[in-house]
């Protein structure tokens, strides 16, 4: 029989690495001998991991490697009489290396088809067919520790799985209508299957997955040594598959959460942040607390808008907003856009003390570079005006895990943005608390009580002056 690339030969291998006509093997049977000879092959033939120079006599469990294929030798007398495996196999690092040993090859395709999946559900399926296929399996299935609670809605019957994660070994049998911890097969599970094997993906002591094959039949096709050790290397690889992957959503996570919390921190504030976030899985949610409120906006927005069109607006607003922006994160705010302004939300820690004062260094540095004609545009003075309000507030991150948005709620943050009004032309306007907070601190002087809209009762306003 030749072996080979073409369809001309009697064994056809689909590997490039082989050649057109690679390999013979011919069988002697007056002494029953199986001899192989490579015929002048360009990448050669290798048995037990030697490259073989003209013939070589086989022997049972003679592995046979052309390119990225092997083939093994098995005696027919020998395969007749082998017992069935069954019951618990060992699980350990001297089988695991054993049996990463003899299929280095074959995981190797395993690695490369695998290293470039990136979510778990496509890798499990892929793993699956891998090693459906390598050991001539009619079902397989990796079931994830996630579905665990729900064994007996699997196709494999679920007292089978549950042994193989308690021994965390390797579960076997040639008939599953023998199976001894089965009381009966599971109700999902085809009345054809009779030999099975499940095997436990395995990180350490965690149990990651599940792995399980079945031979379907009238007549039991047991499982034997060499498909055992290939379901446990695979089963390593799949290991490895899914902690990378873990590993790589960790990071993605990580990412998308930093890139989020430095829409509204100073960087040095979303790294702080992010680690609490790293630690609990969650960002904090509403809690009520006392906060000091810096709102700013652009007068006349709309007639701007009109005006100049949507691009030259859109440029000024984008200066607007980066200025903002590097002045409240200077002090140590917290950011949000709001249409044509910002808010500026500033918070007492123990590291980051007197709120109030940050806030308002924060709004004259904003003034400051407003002022300036031809700062916002070129060509145009664009007016805008500061006000802050400190008092009680919800303050937190609403949403959920793929979208989450930073929140400031209350009384306080409303008389704040209401104050706006008596804020411009470049003025920075406070409220009582804020003002009692900075008292000899700055230049201030009293504007009186003012009607805001939407409050029954007047509040006092203070105007903090320029240096």
């Amino acid at each position: 029989m030749t072996i080979g690339r073409t369809n001309a030969n009697d064994i056809v291998l689909d590997d490039i690495a082989a050649s057109r006509r690679h390999a013979e093997l011919r069988y002697e049977p007056t002494n029953k001998t199986l001899i192989i000879r490579d015929l002048n092959s360009t990448n050669g033939t290798f048995v037990n991991h030697q490259r073989i120079q003209g013939e070589r006599l086989l022997q049972p469990n003679d592995v046979i490697r052309i390119g990225q294929i092997n083939i093994t030798v098995v005696g027919e007398t020998a395969e007749q009489n082998r017992p069935a495996l069954s019951g618990t196999q060992a699980l350990n690092r001297e089988v695991l290396l054993e049996a990463l040993d003899h299929h280095a090859i074959l995981l190797y395709e395993v690695s490369k088809k695998l290293n470039t999946v990136l979510d778990i559900e496509t890798a499990l399926k892929e793993v699956a067919q891998l090693l459906k296929r390598a050991i001539n399996a009619d079902l397989c299935e990796i079931i994830e520790a996630s579905q665990f609670d729900k064994l007996d809605a699997q196709q494999f019957p679920g007292c089978m799985i549950r042994q193989a994660i308690l021994s965390m070994g390797v579960e076997m049998t040639p008939d599953l209508s023998a199976y001894p911890l089965c009381a009966a097969s599971s109700p999902h599970t085809p009345e054809s299957v009779r030999s099975a094997m499940c095997v436990p993906v395995m990180s350490g002591d965690e149990i990651l997955a599940a792995l399980v094959v079945a031979r379907k039949g009238a007549v039991p096709r047991p499982f034997g040594q060499r498909e055992l050790q290939l379901a446990i290397a695979i089963s390593h690889q799949t290991a490895l598959t899914i902690q990378r992957v873990i590993l790589l959503k960790k990071v993605n996570a990580e990412q998308t959460m930093q890139r989020l919390l430095r829409r509204f921190l100073a960087p040095q504030e979303a790294d702080y942040l992010l680690g609490d976030y790293l630690k609990s899985g969650v960002l904090p949610g509403l809690s009520e607390q006392k906060v000091t409120v810096l709102f700013s906006d652009i007068a006349n927005s709309t007639l701007f808008a009109e005006r100049l069109g949507v691009q030259a607006f859109a440029e000024i607003l984008n200066n607007f907003y980066q200025d903002a922006s590097e002045s409240i994160f200077r002090f140590k705010g917290i950011v949000r856009y709001l249409g044509d302004g910002v808010m500026g939300v500033f918070v007492e820690s123990p590291k980051e003390p007197y709120a109030e004062e940050r806030a308002v260094k924060a709004g004259r540095e904003l003034l400051q570079r407003a002022k300036h004609t031809g700062h916002l545009h070129k060509d145009l003075r664009i007016i805008v005006g500061v006000a802050i309000n400190t008092g009680s507030a919800m303050i937190g991150y609403v949403g959920t895990e793929e979208r989450a948005e930073f929140t400031v709620i209350g009384d306080t943050v409303n008389v704040a943005f209401r104050m706006q009004e008596f804020a411009r032309p470049y003025r920075l306007v406070v409220g009582p608390a804020t003002m009692g907070a900075i008292v000899g601190k700055f230049q201030t002087a009293r504007i009186g009580e003012v009607t805001i809209k939407g409050r029954a009762r007047p509040i006092q306003i203070y105007e903090v002056l320029a240096d």
